[in-house]
Parts: C-alpha cells; structure tokens; sequence
C-alpha cells in the first residue's frame, strides 16, 4: 500500500528508473571514499509529478548530509526517518529524496508491506532481493539467515547506497536491511515515530499536513485542462475540506477528473460524505489497525478526543476526559502519538488530531463506545475547565463580582499551575476554543448552571480580546440556561448573563444586535431593582446600560446612570466600584466634548486607581486621561499619560491595548513632526497585530508599506 495519493503516480512501485543524474546536491566528501556496487542501476519509483512543497523537510535532508560529508568520516550510514499518520504523503517525500540523491548515490526503493506474510517481515527473500541488486547472482548466497546478513554487510561495506525503506513497523525489522557503509543513507518511512536506532538517526523528520495554498496547488496541478474556463478560486473550499491531507487532495482530484462538467458544489458535497461517513478506502484500513493495536485506555482516549471543542489538548485535559490519572492519560496520548493517530502540535506540550482522522476517531465512537462513556467523559472535562477558568480568573483579578460556587479541587486530573496574571490570561487564550465551545457542551447536557457559570470566568477573555461573535454565542446560552436554572443563584447570574450578552451584541456594530442588546440592558436593570436593589449587581446593571448608551451617543442619559452606579457602590464601600464608574463617567464626558469636567474626573480615577494598585485600570485611566490632554491641546502631558498607560499594558502582558496605545502615540508623534518616533511606534503596532493573529505578517508588511 503506498502512502496515500501522494506518492507514486504514472506507473507501479515495481516501475524503476535507471542509473541518471539531475546534478542538484554536491558533497565536498571524498568522492572515492567506497566502490559502488555492482549490479543493476537505480530501482526507484517514479517520481510524482504533483509532489508540492516539501522544500523545508527537503533542504533539512541535504543540508544534514553536506554537514555530514564535510565533518569527521563518520562511523555507520545516515539514517532519515519520516514519519507521520497513513496518507500524509511520507512515500512522496522519501522517492522525491531518492530522486535528489541519485547523482552520488545508488538509489534502492523497497516497500516492505510487499514483503510480509499473516504481517510479518520475511527477511530471508528481502535480502536476496538486495544481494541480487548488488550484484551477488541467484544461488550466490546460503539461504541461511546469518549468511544471508553476512553477505549483505560485505557488499554493503563502503558502497554508497540511497536505501528507501517504506511502511517500517520498528526498529528490529529493519536492523539487518541497514547497509554497514558509513558512506550510505538511509531514508526510513514510518507511520509511527521509530525508537531503538540510536546513533545512527542522523535526522527525524514527523510531516504535518500541507498548508492551504499548496492544498489547491495539488488540485489545480490534477484538474488542468479538465475543467476549462473555471476560476482557481472555485477550488478553494475543496482544498479547505481536504485540510492539507494528501490522500484527501487526489481523492478530490479525482473526482475533479472524472465529473469535469459537474458544479463544484455538488463535488464538496459528495467529497463531504464520504470523507465523514466511510473515510478514505485507501487509508481507512490502515487507521482502523492502528486503532485495534492501541491498549485499552488509549483507545477510549480516542474515541472520546474528538467530543473535546478545542485545537489542541494538553494533558491535564485528556486526564480529564479520559478520567483515570495523569499516567494513565499521559501513556494513552503516547500510545495514540505512537500509532500516528495523533501529532504534536504547533503549541508546546500539546497535541493535536487531524480533521480527518477526528472523523474516523467518531466512526469507532460509535462502533467501539458507547453514549454514556462519551457523556461522562464530556462532563468531566466541562467540569474540569469550569474550575481552571474559574481560577485563572481569580489569578487575574482577586475581587470581583462572580455570582456561581466555585467548583472544588478534582480527584481526576491535575490543576493548571499560574504562576501570575500574565500566564492565567495566556491560558484562557490558548484555551479560548476549549471554552466557548463547552458552553454549548454544557448545553446539550443538561447542565445549566455549569453553562452560565463558565460564562463568568469568560468575561476576562471578552475583555482583553474583544472576540465579539464567539462571546455573543456563548453568552446567549449563558442567559438562556441561567434563565431555566431557576435557582435564586440563578436568578442572579441571569443578570449578570445579560449584562455580559449585552455589550458583546452591541460591539458587533450590527443594529439587529445594538437593538437586543437595549432589551437586555434594559431588562437587567428592572429585575436588579427587584432582585438585588441597592447591591453590587444593581450597580452593575446601571453600568451597563450606561454603557450602552454611550455607545449609541445618548452622553447626557449615559452619565446619570454611572452617577446612580457610583452612588450605590460608595454606599456598600465598594471603592473599586466607585473607581470605575468615576472612569466611566470621565470617558462618557470626553466624548460629550466637556472636557474639563472630563480631565477632572479621569484625573480622580487615576488616583484611585494608583491607591487600589489596580493595574488594568491604572493603564485604562492614563490612556483616556491621555485622549483628554490631546483634545484640550496639552501635547505634552498626553504623551507622558500615553506612555504611562503603555507602561501598565505592557506589565498585564495585554497585547491589544498595547496596540491601539502604540497606534496613537504614532499618530501623536508624526502631529508632532517626529516621524522617527512615529515610523517606531507604527513599527510595533504591526509586530503586535502579527503576534497576536490579527493580521498576518504579509498583510503587515503591506500596510506598512501603504503606510510609507
């Protein structure tokens, strides 16, 4: 079986190329350093003439060999290894390598699957096939197995060979096939990482999927001059369907092939089907062995990988789904890295599962498991992540309004060490998918009051990120769930879900959700002054359609509701509370153009801010108190307030504020005529939006030109 679609196209593995050279790689070794061996040429398969974009693994390969022929005569041969779940494309690149090699090196491809019987490799015949390329005639050698190797190592000592072994299952089964000559290279492709062949791994190579724009270079490579006069654009959500797999691009290739008059929705469609419902029949088989030579916990991890909503997992979330403990968890995910269901990812210590292999770990969900293990494993993990955003929240900001219990420590699974702000905000975001997506989870479980607790938690993340439609979705079940709780804590949460959709429905600029969330506001406020009149949370739900109403530009009714929150808040000797609204209030007078009552209050608030050691709106006041002084003329005091402000945002790791901050001191500066430290200022924006996701680093470069 070859590695999916990807590897060996215009004729069989058993198509060979004779002895040639395409004069590409050059080594400054000793050029006579070992006798090639006699015998036949190159046998090779031929090249596939889609191959695309493997120039990083490639330059690695070569690269690693000059070093390698430039250095010290090394001792044993070099041996590559690629490794990588089934149809992500590892025989393409180990033939591509071959092919790049042949110039100084006798190239040798052998699939091994071709030569195992009930799953085992037979060596005997194996070796005589390799003495027969080296030149030894049949009936040369003993059958004899030790006489068989003991040939081999002969022929092979000094000869510099390019041997391609394909679907290795370990490092024992290829020991003896390994030529002796320190001359030689060895290019090993395995679904599962290989241990055991120490020092001779020169490099270790595990293939990711390929990104989406060479995804639809394959395609447009396998449909030219099939589908006439259709734009490349239309081959856009087919590639995005494929993800980057290899074995799912040439499966959509061919159908791009064979149905060439057929509307390109319909092909996603159909390609959607089978890819959910029966998997790739080249690969499914492979996948599904895999699958049944995992231990037991690890195939329950599988199975239920796939109810986690997050890009990645860490593990002290899959000893949270899988239940049992951190070593149990830590040897499923190993298990399932080991038989290539699942990769490392991008992000430290965490791994990651392809879209297509999450299909086919449902697929054995629901032939292999059964409902009540995935909802037990699905509440465990909601549980879990309520307690650790609940305590990144607490690592955040110690005091705080929060209406739900806090959930207990759990036998299962481990707490996340923050050490401080910084980390908690960092894990919140790296977990923000994760979180969102539970809130649903929780949901359709019936768990209402984990959905709008976790909702609480969330609201930090709303408040450095501004993801206003993800925030929005979540929070909307949140208020919707709190409202069927039906317990008084609810009936208090309810508020403070209303308060949260609220202005995550008025960010989003739509006037359909600036209109819901007036209702919300408005309802938050009446049932504050029945259930809770006079507490904190009615002077929350007065901040909030104060809130609301600055955004829609009514400044005047706006004020009078943070001067009625603030009065409740210096009546229960809130003084945080009394901090922001006196914020919120200078803010909403900058706005109405009355200035000097502005600077006046926003110039309390950043002495109490500077009392309470409050960080984050240490930074908040300096930057309005800031904006303030530019509009009264005071170009100088609004730099040093903008700075202040950066100072504080860059202390609370907030890359956000940090990017508007940076945005108007370079607009302030270049008002100013000093474009050296506006050009530093913009520089920063930029690196900042990239860092952050929210722009990449080619349209930051093409601002930054526009900008020039």
């Amino acid at each position: 079986m070859t590695d999916g679609g990807n590897s060996v196209s215009g004729g069989s593995q058993r198509d060979v190329v004779q002895a040639g050279t395409i004069g590409e790689v050059h080594f400054h070794g000793d050029s006579a350093a070992g006798p090639a061996p006699s015998g036949t040429g190159h046998q090779l398969p031929v090249e596939n003439p889609v191959f695309e974009n493997r120039d990083a693994q490639t330059e690695q390969v070569l690269r690693e060999l000059r070093e390698r022929a430039e250095a010290v005569r090394p001792e044993h041969p070099s041996v590559i290894t690629v490794s990588g779940i089934s149809g992500i494309g590892k025989t393409a690149l180990v033939v591509h390598l071959a092919h790049r090699l042949k110039d100084r090196f006798r190239a040798m491809y052998l699939d091994l699957d071709e030569w195992r019987t009930a799953g085992s490799l037979d060596h005997e015949p194996l070796l005589k096939h390799l003495l027969h390329w080296l030149g030894v005639r049949d009936g040369g050698p003993s059958a004899e197995y030790r006489h068989l190797v003991g040939q081999y190592r002969e022929k092979t000592q000094g000869a510099r060979l390019a041997l391609v072994l394909d679907h290795v299952r370990s490092a024992d089964e290829i020991r003896s096939l390994l030529p002796v000559s320190a001359e030689a290279v060895v290019l090993v492709a395995s679904q599962e990482r290989l241990s055991g062949l120490s020092p001779q791994v020169a490099l270790e190579l595990a293939l990711e999927p390929l990104s989406q724009e060479h995804g639809e270079a394959v395609l447009r490579k396998l449909s030219d001059g099939r589908r006439p006069g259709e734009s490349a654009q239309t081959l856009v959500p087919l590639a995005r369907l494929c993800a980057g797999f290899p074995v799912a691009l040439h499966a959509a290739g061919e159908l791009l092939v064979t149905y060439p008059t057929r509307r390109m929705e319909r092909l996603v469609a159909d390609l959607t089907k089978d890819l959910h419902e029966k998997g790739l029949t080249v690969v499914e088989a492979v996948w599904n062995a895999s699958y049944g030579s995992l231990a037991a916990p690890a195939a329950r991890l599988y199975r239920l990988l796939p109810y986690h909503p997050g890009y990645d997992i860490t593990l002290e979330a899959a000893a949270a789904l899988l239940g049992t403990g951190l070593d149990d968890a830590e040897d499923a995910l190993d298990g399932l890295v080991n038989a290539g269901l699942l990769a490392m990812s991008p992000r430290p210590g965490r791994r990651r599962m392809h879209s297509l292999l999450h299909a086919h770990a449902l697929r054995c969900a629901t032939r292999h498991g059964d409902p009540a293990e995935t909802e037990e494993g699905a509440r465990r993990l909601l549980v879990w992540y309520r307690r650790q955003a609940e305590r990144a929240d607490r690592a955040i900001q110690t005091k705080r309004m929060r209406e739900a219990d806090t959930v207990a420590g759990l036998p299962y699974a481990p707490d996340v060490a923050f050490a401080d702000a910084v980390r908690a905000r960092a894990w919140l975001d790296a977990e923000r998918m994760a979180l969102y997506g539970l809130v649903a989870v929780a949901r359709d479980l019936g768990e209402d009051t984990h959905a709008w607790s976790l909702c609480e938690p969330l609201w930090k993340h709303y408040e450095d990120h501004r993801n206003h439609e993800a925030a929005a979705r979540a929070f909307g079940i949140g208020r919707d769930c709190a409202q069927r709780d039906g317990s008084p804590r609810a009936a208090r949460g309810l508020i403070r879900m209303r308060c949260q959709l609220a202005q995550a429905l008025w960010s989003t600029g739509r006037a359909v959700d600036a209109d819901a969330a007036d209702a919300e506001t408005r309802q938050a406020v009446l049932s504050a002054e029945s259930v809770v009149p006079g507490e904190k949370l009615h002077a929350s739900a007065l901040e909030f359609r104060g809130k609301y109403l600055d955004r829609r530009g009514q400044r005047d009714e706006a004020a009078a509701y943070f001067r009625r929150s603030r009065d409740i808040h210096r009546v229960i000797e809130n003084p945080y509370g009394v901090l922001l609204q006196t914020f919120l209030l200078g803010r909403t007078l900058r706005a109405a153009g009355r200035l000097s009552e502005a600077r006046a209050e926003l110039e309390e608030a950043r002495r109490q801010a500077e009392e309470q050691s409050h960080l984050r709106m240490m930074g908040r006041t300096a930057a309005e108190l800031a904006r303030t002084h530019r509009e009264l003329g005071r170009t100088g005091q609004a730099i040093i307030s903008y700075e202040d402000a950066l100072t504080h945002e860059q202390a609370r790791g907030s890359a956000y504020d940090q990017i508007d901050l940076h945005a108007e001191l370079a607009v302030l500066a270049a008002e100013t005529g000093d474009t050296e430290t506006a050009e530093r200022h913009r520089a920063r924006a930029r690196e900042l939006r990239v860092e952050t996701g929210v722009e990449s680093s080619a349209s930051s470069e093409s601002s930054a030109s526009e900008e020039s």
